[in-house]
């Protein structure tokens, strides 16, 4: 049989009408072999591409998530590094996605970690001086009131010497409480539970006082202390505290500095009074300068000695109380050229 008679065929008739009525028919056939070639490798070609998309996609994901994994495994990694107290360690990153944001979020933390820990070591390297300065300071006292009072007792001072002795007892004792004191008062004002009395008062009055209380040791240190304020100019603060102030200010100016002088002077404008304190001491440091506030913080090791200064907390006391008055506090400073602070206490209109 003939190969044509064989096959499937498509038939296509068209009919030809003239006035509705059907003169003849078109007949149009063609073998679909053909078509049905193309249809078949058409659906082979989508077969094999669906197969090699689907390896594709099974082999990228399976690298994607290797890396993923690798990188939220370094990201473990430094986190246990952190838990064992190393905090030098930046990751890097720069996939913008969800695993780079918390990258970003690790190294901050890590930061703020790194800067915590660094302000504590400072912190205790400053408490270990402050408690090496305070039992020193303790020990000679002690030694004192011990040795008198064991020489009283048993007779070991001569009748004469009783009032000198009893007198010295009382001032190491005081000594003392001032140092318990120091630390006390520091706490309660930390803590905001200082109630201040404000009222309105001269400072010129107030400044002689002053001059009057540190005249002992400012002598005793060759310096000489002037007073340069308006006869009728007043202050909005509390006495008592404002007194401390400015005795703790000036204590820390005669502390470093030798044979020179110490300024206190007043001024004011309608917004405010203005209160500073400049000596000719040693100076400081720029660095320094924002370190002063700290507690237990000293400006020089070197002066150990707390007869005439505080024990590293006299200035955060002072930085506390102005705060406390709602005013704020400055310092200007140059090694070699002396310090000036500058108390700015706003007045009662202003608060």
């Amino acid at each position: 049989m003939d190969d044509r008679f064989n096959q499937t065929m498509s038939i296509v008739y068209i009919p030809i009408l003239e006035q509705n009525e059907l003169r003849g028919i078109i007949i149009l056939n063609s073998p679909v072999s053909g078509t049905e070639r193309v249809i078949g490798k058409i659906n082979a070609y989508m077969f094999y591409t669906i197969i090699f998309s689907v390896v594709i996609a099974l082999v990228i994901s399976f690298l994607l998530s290797k890396m993923q994994v690798k990188r939220i495994n370094r990201l473990r990694k430094a986190t246990k590094t952190v838990t064992q107290g190393n905090y030098d360690i930046q990751l890097t990153s720069g996939q913008l996605d969800e695993i780079d944001d918390l990258t970003t979020d690790f190294n901050q933390m890590v930061q703020a970690l790194a800067r915590s820990k660094a302000e504590i070591n400072r912190q205790e390297k400053r408490r270990r001086q402050f408690i090496a300065d305070v039992s020193h300071e303790m020990r000679t006292p002690l030694t004192t009131i011990s040795g008198l009072s064991e020489g009283l007792v048993n007779d070991l001072i001569p009748a004469d010497q009783f009032p000198r002795s009893l007198a010295l007892i009382e001032k190491e004792a005081k000594r003392l409480t001032k140092l318990v004191n120091e630390n006390l008062d520091y706490e309660r004002i930390i803590s905001n539970k200082v109630h201040l009395q404000q009222t309105s008062f001269k400072v010129l009055p107030f400044l002689n006082t002053i001059k009057d209380q540190m005249l002992p040791l400012v002598k005793e240190t060759g310096n000489e202390i002037k007073i340069d304020a308006p006869e009728s100019l007043q202050i909005y603060a509390d006495y008592d505290r404002l007194t401390q102030i400015v005795i703790n200010v000036v204590k820390n100016s005669i502390q470093f500095t030798k044979k020179g002088t110490i300024t206190l002077q007043a001024t004011s404008n309608y917004k405010e009074t203005l209160l500073t304190i400049t000596d000719t001491g040693i100076g400081m440091d720029p660095a320094e300068l924002t370190q002063i506030w700290e507690r237990f913080y000293k400006a020089d090791l070197s002066r150990t000695d707390t007869k005439y200064g505080e024990y590293g907390i006299g200035l955060t006391i002072v930085k506390q109380l102005v705060e406390q008055h709602h005013g704020r506090i400055e310092v200007k400073s140059k090694r070699g050229e002396g310090t000036t602070f500058s108390l700015y206490f706003p007045a009662p209109s202003v608060q």
